[in-house]
C-alpha cells in the first residue's frame, strides 16, 4: 500500500488545507473503509494508514480519520456509507470521552429525539452526517444520527489552530436514527482506533519537521559556513530523528494490534498515545527554536505544522490519562 501513499503525495503536493478534502475526493480514498458493495474499497485501517501518513508529511488536516475510518467501524448504515464513498464527509460528536455527556437521547413514538449541547465537534457545522454520542435513560452511550440542518439542531462555529473547523452543536428535540443503543464496545475500537490514526499522522509530521531543520541548517549560514556544522546543532538534530523514529515505530504496533484483542489493542493504543505527545512536544519545539523566530510565522509550513501537532498532543486522552489507563490494561 506504499503506493498509495506515494500517488498521494504526488496529487496533493501543494494543496492548500482548505482544498484537501476535495482532492482526496478527487483522488477516489474517502470509501477507503466502506464495503465494496455500498461503492467502497473495502480496505482495512491497516490499508488507509498510508493516507494518513501522506496527510502528515503534507501537514493537511482532513476530516479523513472520522469519515473514512472511524465512521465505518460504529456503523454499517448503507445509505451514509454510500454518501462516504461519494465523498460527503462525516462529523462524530462525542467521541472523546471527556466531551461526552451533554446531549440525552429519548425514545419517542416516531423514533429518537436528542437535547442538549455537544462541544468541539471537528466539521460539526459543515459535515453532511453528525454521528451523536448520547446518554440514554439506561445509562448506556447511544450513537444515533442526524443530517446537518435538521430543524431544532444550530451550531456555532469557529476554527482550530490547525487550519480545521469546528463546533458547538445545540440540539432541542432534534430527530434522529438509532444506530446502536450501547455503543460502549464500538466507542472504545473507534477511540484506540483513533489513536493509531493520530500516532501515524504525528509520525509523518515530524519526519518531515526534521527534514525542514535539517534543510534550514544547511542553508543558514552564520561565521561564514552553515549553522550545520556546529556539533551542539547536529547533536539536536540527531536527538530529533531518534523521538521521530521511536514515534513511527509504536504507531505501526498501534495499527497493527487494531485486529487483536482489546486489551493488548487498548495498551498499544495508550503506548502510542503518551510516546507522541512526548515526542510531538520535544520535535515540534526543537524545530520551532533551531528556525528561530520566523519557525512561527505563516510564511513556512513549520509552524503549521507545529500547531497540528500541538492539537494531536490534546487529542483523545492527556498522555497522564492514558498512562493510567496502560497500567490498568497490564495489571
Amino acid at each position: 500500500m506504499s503506493e498509495l501513499g506515494d500517488m498521494l503525495r504526488r496529487r496533493l503536493a501543494g494543496v492548500q488545507p482548505d482544498a484537501a478534502w476535495a482532492a482526496l475526493v478527487e483522488a477516489g480514498v474517502p470509501g477507503i473503509c466502506v464495503p465494496e458493495a455500498l461503492g467502497g474499497l473495502g480496505l482495512t485501517v491497516g490499508d488507509a494508514a498510508p493516507v494518513l501518513d501522506a496527510l502528515g508529511e503534507l501537514g493537511l488536516s482532513t476530516p479523513f480519520l472520522e469519515t473514512s475510518i472511524l465512521a465505518p467501524l460504529l456503523t454499517d448504515a448503507g445509505d451514509l456509507l454510500r454518501d462516504i464513498a461519494s465523498g460527503s464527509f462525516v462529523a462524530i460528536a462525542g467521541l472523546e470521552r471527556s466531551l461526552r455527556g451533554g446531549v440525552t437521547a429519548t425514545p419517542t413514538a416516531n423514533g429518537w429525539r436528542l437535547d442538549g449541547e455537544a462541544k468541539l465537534v471537528l466539521d460539526g457545522g459543515s459535515a453532511a452526517h453528525v454521528l451523536v454520542v448520547a446518554r440514554t435513560e439506561a445509562g448506556t452511550p447511544a450513537l444515533l444520527r442526524v443530517r446537518n440542518g435538521q430543524p431544532g439542531l444550530t451550531a456555532r462555529t469557529y476554527p482550530t489552530i490547525d487550519d480545521r473547523e469546528a463546533a458547538d452543536l445545540l440540539f432541542v428535540g432534534v430527530e434522529a436514527s438509532l444506530l446502536t443503543a450501547d455503543a460502549t464496545d464500538s466507542l472504545e475500537l473507534a477511540e484506540d482506533t483513533a489513536i493509531a490514526g493520530i500516532a501515524v499522522e504525528a509520525a509523518a509530521l515530524m519526519r518531515r519537521l526534521v527534514e525542514r531543520t535539517r534543510e534550514h541548517l544547511g542553508e543558514r549560514q552564520q561565521f561564514g559556513q552553515p549553522i550545520g556544522k556546529f556539533q551542539v546543532l547536529q547533536h539536536r538534530l540527531v536527538d530529533m530523528q531518534i523521538e521521530c523514529r521511536r514515534a513511527a515505530a509504536i504507531a505501526a504496533r498501534a495499527v497493527e494490534a487494531l485486529p487483536g484483542h482489546w486489551r493488548e489493542r487498548g495498551r498499544l493504543a495508550s503506548a502510542a498515545k503518551v510516546t507522541i505527545s512526548e515526542t510531538a512536544r520535544f520535535v515540534g519545539q526543537n524545530a520551532v527554536q533551531l528556525h528561530g523566530a520566523m519557525g512561527m510565522t505563516r510564511e513556512l509550513d513549520v509552524g503549521r505544522y507545529f500547531r497540528r501537532l500541538t492539537v494531536i498532543e490534546g487529542q483523545l486522552g492527556t498522555a497522564a490519562q492514558h498512562r493510567a489507563r496502560f497500567a490498568r490494561l497490564a495489571a
